[in-house]
């Protein structure tokens, strides 16, 4: 690989700064606008898409970052190229391959599926020509959630296609877009944000367990659980135990 293509660590730690703007301007955003805003501004593109699809009821949520901002939709605007794509996405492997193969890893270009010419042979191809389109595009899967598939789309419509590098880039950031979504959809379900081990933690008061109990069952100090106990309270602005599981009850077998 040459040198151009190899992620230095400036490119790491703006990656990780980028991770880190998660904070929501929309109460109903299924994603993070102003970390996708900042990924596309270290991988230029017309148009970067945080994806969850309902594939059995052909229904597509969206949240876009453009050169004019955010936009978020309820499938698509167009009737007639929702149609196409509905119609053609089992045909059309890259949009349908996760879903055929389990591979919710691999990160795909469409120059890796097909040449040129052949994808403007294909349905989608030719709509996309008519309109006179001619995109660059990236897939990025994550695992489903629920029902509902998961996917980070670039699209750039003129000028040279996705490098390696940018590629990888999008590799390394995946499972943590993944992990962000998990969490914006607790935060929009009302969930708690607290840590694996304060929600065990919780789980034991909820049995009616004392600060050494617990702290004999997870292997340590009386002084630690405490201390766990007392960030929870400042984390759920409580004043007990008792408050405590007020709050979480309803979220603790999932947490």
């Amino acid at each position: 690989m040459t040198g151009r293509w190899v992620l230095t660590d400036d490119d790491v730690q703006a990656l990780l700064a980028v991770l880190e703007r998660c904070d929501v301007t929309e109460s109903g955003d299924i994603f993070y606008p102003h970390v996708l805003a900042g990924l596309r501004e270290l991988i230029p593109c017309d148009d970067m898409t945080f994806q969850l699809m309902d594939v059995s009821e052909q229904r597509v949520h969206l949240l876009e970052a453009r050169d004019d901002g955010a936009d978020r939709e309820v499938s698509c605007d167009d009737e007639e190229y929702d149609q196409l794509f509905w119609q053609e996405f089992w045909n059309y492997g890259g949009c349908a391959g996760p879903v055929l193969t389990g591979d919710y890893t691999t990160v795909l270009r469409d120059s890796d599926l097909w040449t040129e010419r052949a994808y403007a042979n294909t349905p989608m191809g030719s709509f996309h020509a008519a309109l006179g389109i001619h995109q660059h595009k990236v897939l990025v899967p994550m695992a489903p959630y629920g029902p509902l598939d998961r996917r980070l789309l670039l699209f750039r419509d003129d000028g040279p296609g996705f490098t390696e590098r940018e590629v990888n880039m999008l590799r390394l950031v995946r499972p943590h877009l993944a992990e962000l979504h998990a969490r914006r959809d607790r935060e929009l379900r009302g969930e708690p944000n607290l840590t694996p081990r304060q929600w065990e933690i919780l789980r034991r008061v909820a049995t009616g367990a004392s600060n050494i109990q617990i702290a004999r069952s997870l292997g340590l100090s009386d002084a630690t659980v405490r201390k766990h106990l007392e960030n929870i309270f400042l984390r759920l602005h409580v004043m007990s135990r008792t408050e405590a599981l007020a709050h979480v009850r309803p979220f603790l077998d999932a947490a």
